[in-house]
């Protein structure tokens, strides 16, 4: 064992994953030490294995992968890498340079605010350390979110308005979005955000603070791309894009 897989290994230490998880973790660091040299200036894990939330065969291992140099000839050197860590246990990559990383308050607030609540350094220096995200920053952030993603169930229901499994489809991928804008807002607002950060819970909370459709979010939360979708597929379509809308107005009046 190398002092660097040691040194992330000990970091893993105590988290509620299998062995077998963190010992692939503190491998891929290693691996990624090797074939990037001083190009690989930080590894950090964040999401659910972080938060101590890891579900096996469901949840995906979140890993920044910080760059000097992010050009393709440096990403050929760990895409072999990244891309089997993927197909073995979901190793999704965040990859950045670094000299983007100051810019994330301004650029993916959430993302950022996401990443600073929960987040393990594997490899190399904090980089996220220090940077502070504005109110309105992350306001501006949650207002475009939910813009963007009301104009594109809009657009999305012209073409699949007659198509139950579609319908169903659709709000099964706005579910994760919707999840991320809607736990913003929960912050935004002095809120408290719940304890788990599945879809459920955070769509759960936001209903309950914001007075939305509890029942159309939970149905929204439920959905699965490839299960037999439920009757009456429009009137949860409906439903569910007025509880966006209505979200969309709750956040543009804040100050």
């Amino acid at each position: 064992m190398t002092d660097s897989t040691r040194s992330v290994s000990d970091s893993l230490q105590g988290l509620a994953a299998p062995a077998e998880i963190r010992d692939a973790v503190s491998r891929l660091a290693d691996d990624l030490a090797g074939a990037s040299g001083p190009n690989l200036t930080g590894l950090i894990l964040y999401g659910g294995l972080a938060r101590g939330r890891y579900r096996p065969g469901k949840s995906d291992i979140n890993l920044v992968v910080v760059l000097r140099d992010a050009s393709t000839d440096s990403l050929a050197a760990i895409a072999p890498i990244l891309r089997a860590a993927w197909r073995a246990y979901r190793a999704e990559p965040f990859i950045l340079k670094a000299s983007e990383v100051p810019r994330l308050a301004e650029v993916f607030p959430t993302k950022l605010l996401d990443i600073q609540t929960h987040r393990i350094v594997l490899i190399g220096e904090d980089p996220f350390a220090g940077i502070e995200v504005s109110r309105e920053q992350l306001r501006l952030r949650v207002e475009q979110g939910l813009s963007n993603l009301a104009l594109r169930l809009r657009r999305r229901y012209i073409s699949i308005f007659d198509d139950p499994r579609s319908l169903a489809a659709t709000l099964a991928e706005a579910a994760v979005p919707l999840k991320i804008e809607l736990g913003a807002l929960l912050r935004l607002s002095g809120k408290d955000e719940p304890s788990e950060s599945t879809s459920a819970a955070v769509l759960e909370a936001a209903a309950s603070a914001f007075d939305l459709d509890r029942e159309a979010l939970l149905q929204m939360a439920g959905l699965r791309r490839d299960a037999e979708a439920p009757e009456d597929l429009a009137g949860l379509y409906s439903r569910v894009t007025s509880a966006i809308s209505r979200a969309l107005e709750i956040v543009s009046r804040m100050e």
